[in-house]
């Protein structure tokens, strides 16, 4: 099953809570070597458009309003840097499990998603391959612990 929006069917999933842990997993395989092949193959388009959705993202969370669409923008332009053909199809598994986790968790976590999207964005910009690597595998852990601390019953 699935639609467009929904191309692997999760929103046939019932078992939310795992299906959020599922995907955080896939996203922690995943997106990691993504920020890397970014930091290695990004144009200077893909910098700038990078950026403004950093500044964009950072000031929704300034004005308090939702920024998960902004949020997967930032994630999907990534995928997209990668130059990677295959990974730039990967973009609709990474826009549902951001969708997935932001209408999930309980909280958002303002500061620390913005530091650790400019230390992405910082790595990228710079060509560092590794630090790009270790700065989203940080973003993505960091998320995931904070979910799994979360009461299931919320």
């Amino acid at each position: 099953p699935g639609m467009v929006e929904d191309p692997l069917g999760f929103s046939f999933m019932e078992d939310r809570r795992k299906l959020v842990l599922d995907l955080m997993q896939v996203r922690l395989i995943v997106e990691p070597a993504i920020a890397a092949l970014a930091a290695q193959n990004a144009t200077k388009e893909d910098v700038e458009q990078l950026t403004t959705l950093c500044r964009e993202i950072e000031d929704l969370i300034h004005a308090e309003k939702d920024f998960s669409e902004k949020d997967r923008a930032f994630h999907g332009k990534l995928a997209e840097a990668t130059r990677n053909l295959v990974m730039k199809n990967l973009i609709p598994v990474i826009h549902q499990g951001v969708r997935v986790f932001s209408a999930t968790v309980s909280a958002q976590e303002y500061e620390q998603t913005m530091e650790t999207h400019r230390q992405i964005l910082d790595a990228v910009k710079n060509r560092k391959a590794v630090e790009a690597e270790q700065a989203m595998r940080y973003h993505l852990l960091y998320n995931m612990r904070r979910f799994e601390q979360e009461d299931p019953t919320v």
